[in-house]
């Protein structure tokens, strides 16, 4: 367990860095040195690959991972090669059937953004060397080894994304290959991966397959299939718009999408890293049918991700304006402003919500979570279709806001009406006054200084108000928990409880 502990502490960690290097990228870098243009190219070639990626693997990568347990030590590299070959021919079917469809998919970008036709065999390595990735990334997860290919996928893969920038800032390369540099960057890590589990890990491929049972390979089929659906509506979701955003309105308002849509999704963040402590958890406890802890998880989860949800929400839809002052072309992302209030807003529904989506795929009725993702990835692309020509960016952005929030509610639906539990506790309606208050307060909070020590400022006033307002109206035990243990660690102040 110290093991797990471990790896999960410094994988966070590494999660972090990477959002760091990922921000001085996306808000700075690329908007100080690339035209608009160019950023939406390198949004749309890396979106397109993350989209189509879950399909060529099959499901594999979890598969592997479910089935790990089922087969001793000697056999698993077998069963690993095994799957490792069916990734490899679902690339080669992927890129095969691209190949024969390469002029209709020309002709869906040659008007709006006929730069990235020349790009699509970029697209199509990232999508082979990610999905093989995956695939080691997996095998890694198994041996509760993740902490080097995280730091790869993570931290190493931006880091190589600021070098192809400052490269070409540096006229040390042209654009064009800046952009090779990509599959260069996905390459690379796949290597370094690669030799690592070659090396240090004593990884061999086996191509034993007598052993895998007809039995087996009906399960793997199975579970394989529900993963791909499962991970390609997933990838659609969040990925469908960069798309559409590029093929109908080009790459210029595809760069400020791109760009925006970023900002919206920091207010998300602490939701990925929470997930992965309590997910363990509400497996064990739906396993042992102990629903009155659910519900408690279910409630605690809610109230303190609203709590971290709405301090973020508040910081970015209040330092917006002087951002956009801030950063490099920022009066041209201003166009964008309603994109990041909207994602801003769906990521905030995303955080209220909690997780009836993992409650409900650690269940008995997990199917239904495939269900509903492949509805909302269905209803976003027909959004997007019909919303992006009449209101363009902030079509696009209200087709991902709807999608999300009726996702979010049907779920939030289904688990009320099978399990009779929801997340909602009295709590949340102070905690609404309360953002409310704080939102206003900083919003028209302003001083004629530059627009970084105005949003140093403004944020650290506004954090200081909002925990004061929370910790004095007892809105979350854990988050005031927290603070007690903060105040007595490292101030020695002990706090009235």
């Amino acid at each position: 367990m110290g093991v797990v502990i471990k790896q999960s502490f410094w994988s966070t960690a590494i999660a972090y860095l990477g959002v760091l290097v990922g921000f001085v990228n996306t808000l700075y870098l690329r908007p100080e040195y690339f035209l608009l243009d160019e950023i939406g190219l390198f949004g749309i070639i890396t979106a397109n690959a993350m989209m189509i990626s879950p399909f060529t693997t099959f499901g594999m990568s979890s598969s592997y991972i479910k089935f790990f347990p089922l087969f001793t030590e000697k056999d698993r590299n077998s069963t690993f090669t095994f799957q490792f070959l069916i990734v490899i021919a679902g690339c080669t079917l992927v890129m095969v059937i691209g190949y024969l469809l390469k002029d209709v998919i020309k002709q869906r970008y040659l008007e709006s953004a006929p730069t990235y036709v020349n790009y699509l065999a970029i697209t199509a390595i990232i999508i082979v060397v990610n999905s093989l990735f995956d695939m080691f990334f997996s095998y890694s997860r198994t041996t509760l080894k993740v902490l080097f290919p995280s730091f790869l996928r993570d931290v190493l893969l931006r880091i190589g994304a600021i070098v192809l920038v400052v490269g070409y800032a540096l006229n040390w390369f042209s654009f064009e290959w800046a952009v090779k540099g990509l599959a260069i960057n996905y390459t690379f890590i796949l290597i370094a991966l690669f030799g690592k589990l070659m090396i240090f890990d004593g990884f061999r491929f086996k191509f034993r397959f007598s052993l895998l049972s007809s039995d087996w390979k009906k399960r793997l089929f199975y579970f394989s299939t529900y993963s791909m659906l499962l991970a390609g509506s997933f990838a659609v979701m969040n990925n469908a718009t960069y798309d559409f955003v590029t093929s109908m309105l080009g790459a210029s308002a595809n760069g400020i999408f791109v760009t925006c849509f970023f900002i919206g999704t920091i207010v998300e963040m602490p939701r990925r890293n929470m997930a992965k402590v309590i997910s363990p958890i509400l497996s064990t406890e739906l396993e042992n049918q102990n629903m009155q802890e659910v519900e408690s998880l279910y409630k605690r989860s809610s109230i303190t991700m609203s709590i971290l949800g709405v301090l973020i929400f508040i910081g970015i839809v209040t330092n917006l304006q002087d951002l956009f002052l801030f950063i490099p072309k920022g009066s041209e992302f201003k166009a964008g402003l309603y994109v990041v209030i909207l994602v801003c807003t769906a990521k905030l529904a995303t955080m209220i919500s909690s997780f009836p989506g993992e409650i409900i795929n650690y269940s008995h009725l997990y199917r239904y979570n495939l269900i509903f993702q492949l509805g909302t990835a269905i209803l976003l692309i027909f959004l997007n279709y019909f919303m992006i020509p009449i209101w363009g960016l902030e079509g696009a952005a209200f087709s991902y806001f709807l999608a999300i929030i009726i996702h979010i509610i049907v779920k939030i639906v289904y688990v009320k009406y099978h399990f009779k539990i929801h997340p909602f506790i009295k709590k949340h309606f102070t905690l609404l006054f309360i953002s409310i208050a704080v939102f206003w307060l900083a919003y028209f909070f302003n001083l004629d200084l530059h627009p970084s020590i105005v949003i140093a400022i403004r944020s650290i006033l506004t954090t200081i108000i909002f925990i004061l307002l929370i910790y004095l109206f007892r809105i979350s035990p854990d988050i005031n928990k927290i603070i007690h243990f903060t105040f007595e660690r490292f101030l020695k102040i002990n706090l009235p409880k």
